[in-house]
């Protein structure tokens, strides 16, 4: 099994076996909420995993990550991405993988979207947690807009880099 052979040589509890992760952690990241369900701490590095509830016509410029895959798992709505030359919309109950060293870039469609964002290996969901803004109250979000200079501080400690504009 590919997980068995990723995880082989880890201790049982470096395996995150019978370890129950800690409370979801809230941050507000680029005026969606991000809620933060796994953590590399807790799978040994293997994955990073957020629950995101995305705004109408939110999207990040063209990037490509160099350390990361990344995947969206839509719970709600629909998402139009770019993935290389290829662009496609993708909704409730579909799944969109983004490899890594492949331009991608999304945006958000209609009402606004909610998805899970699974990463892996893990540690770019430590990006959101540091460049994002701590709940304090889910009803009441701070301003919805994409702020790439504040992304773009981040990229490179994260391994990815903007590589085009947003899609229009």
């Amino acid at each position: 099994m590919v997980l068995e052979s990723h995880l082989e040589g880890f201790a049982e509890e470096e395996r995150g076996m019978g370890t129950i992760v800690p409370a979801t952690q809230e941050v507000w990241w680029q005026g969606a909420l991000f809620r933060i369900k796994g953590r590399t701490a807790e799978t040994a590095g293997a994955i990073g995993l957020a629950e995101a509830n995305f705004w109408a016509g939110m999207g990040p410029p063209l990037h490509t990550h160099h350390r990361e895959d990344e995947a969206f798992y839509i719970l709600e709505g629909k998402i139009r991405f770019r993935r290389g030359e290829e662009e496609f919309t993708a909704g409730a109950g579909e799944f969109v993988f983004g490899p890594r060293e492949i331009p991608h870039s999304f945006k958000v469609l209609e009402d606004g979207t909610r998805a899970l964002v699974l990463l892996t290996p893990g540690g770019m969901e430590q990006m959101f947690i540091e460049g994002g803004v701590p709940v304090r109250d889910a009803a009441n979000p701070p301003p919805r807009e994409y702020d790439v200079d504040h992304v773009l501080a981040l990229a490179k400690k994260y391994g990815w880099e903007v590589v085009g504009p947003p899609l229009s």
